[in-house]
C-alpha cells in the first residue's frame, strides 16, 4: 500500500526510491550503524562494520546486546536463497566467537573494547558471549522461497529478525525510511543485571516496538517533561526533555534524538548505552519503568467463565 503525505486538501503519494543494490545497501547500512536500537528494537553495542571473520566472510554489522548475544546484521536490497545461506554462515561464526575475537575487530580499537563493553553492560567484569547468536536480515524485498525458508528456520528455533526496509522521497526531496518487522527476535530469558531485559518481543505494543511517543499518548509522560541521567562513578549528570514528537532533546545545545539510547550515547560520549535504563523523570522513575507500566496495562487478561 502506498504512503501519502497529508496536506490541507489532498493526499500526495510518496515515491519509492528505486536505488540500485550498492546504493541501497550502503545507505541503509550507514543508517543502521548510527541507529541500531531504532532499527532492531533493543540497545546494541556496536562492534564493527564489514569485519573479516575468516574464510572470506564479511558481514555488514556485528553488534552485541546487553545479555551477551552476538547480533550479525546483513543488509541486501533483495535477499535470495544464496544470500540466506551466506547469512547462516555468519550465524555459525557468531555461535563460536568470543570476547577476545570481538575485541580484535572493535571499531574503537582492541584496548578500548573491554572498558566500553563493561560500561554498556554496567558490570565490573566483562559479560561473556552467550548463546544463541541473533541473525538480523534487512532488505527491501524477500522472494517467496526465501521467506518460506526463513519461516521454517524460525519455527524450529533459529533466532532471526526480518526487517523489510523501504526508502521513500517526497516532492521536496526529503527522504523517509519505512521499517517493518514481520518476524521478531525470539531471545531466551535475560540474565539478571542492568543489561537484562533486551528481548524486543517483551517491548511490543500494538504489534510493533514501543516508543517514547507511546508513553506520551498513554499519559505516562508529558511533552516538555524533564529527564536526567546521573552517573555516580564519574560524578556527571546529564539533562534533557521530552518533545511532543516523542524525541529527546539534550540540554547541552539542543541536540534531538529519536531514541533514549541514542540520546544517552550522544550525551555521555560513550559507544552505546541503554537509554531506557538511564533517563529518569523528575519524580525518579526510569523510562524503563514507565514502559513496563504501559505494557502491563496493555497486556491481555484471561477471562474466567463459569
Amino acid at each position: 500500500m502506498p504512503l501519502f503525505e497529508v496536506t490541507e486538501d489532498e493526499l500526495i503519494q510518496l515515491r519509492r526510491v528505486q536505488a540500485g543494490p550498492e546504493l541501497y545497501e550502503a545507505e541503509i547500512e550507514a543508517l543502521l550503524w548510527s541507529n541500531l536500537d531504532s532499527f532492531v528494537g533493543v540497545p546494541l553495542f556496536p562492534v564493527a562494520r564489514q569485519p573479516k571473520i575468516g574464510a572470506g566472510l564479511r558481514p555488514d554489522i556485528v553488534a552485541i546486546d546487553g545479555d551477551g548475544h552476538v547480533h550479525v546484521i546483513e543488509v541486501k536490497r533483495d535477499i535470495d536463497r544464496g544470500q540466506l545461506a551466506q547469512s547462516l554462515e555468519y550465524a555459525g561464526w557468531a555461535r563460536n566467537t568470543n570476547l577476545d575475537e570481538l575485541a580484535g575487530m572493535f571499531h574503537g580499537g582492541t584496548e578500548a573494547f573491554f572498558a566500553a563493553w563493561a560500561e554498556f553492560t554496567g558490570t565490573a567484569a566483562p559479560r561473556l558471549v552467550q548463546l544463541p547468536p541473533q541473525l538480523v536480515l534487512v532488505a527491501g524485498a524477500f522472494d517467496d522461497r526465501t521467506d518460506g525458508a526463513l519461516s521454517f528456520l524460525m519455527e524450529n528455533g533459529l533466532p532471526v529478525t526480518v526487517l523489510p526496509v523501504t526508502i521513500y522521497r517526497d516532492q521536496d526531496g526529503r527522504r523517509f525510511v519505512d521499517v517493518g518487522a514481520d518476524h521478531e527476535l525470539e531471545l531466551p530469558e535475560p540474565v539478571a543485571g542492568r543489561g537484562g531485559g533486551s528481548n524486543p518481543a517483551r517491548f511490543k505494543f500494538d504489534g510493533r516496538r514501543l516508543t517514547v511517543g507511546d508513553l506520551l499518548n498513554a499519559g505516562l509522560l508529558e511533552a516538555g517533561a524533564a529527564l536526567s541521567w546521573t552517573r555516580p562513578k564519574i560524578g556527571r549528570t546529564y539533562s534533557a526533555k521530552v518533545l511532543e514528537t516523542g524525541q529527546i532533546q539534550l540540554d547541552d545545545g539542543g541536540r534531538v534524538y529519536a531514541s533514549p539510547s541514542r540520546a544517552a550515547k550522544e550525551a555521555a560520549g560513550v559507544v552505546a548505552y541503554d537509554g531506557w535504563q538511564a533517563w529518569c523523570t523528575s519524580d525518579g522513575k526510569l523510562l524503563a519503568e514507565l514502559r513496563e507500566q504501559l505494557l502491563a496495562s496493555n497486556a491481555p487478561t484471561d477471562e474466567v467463565t463459569e
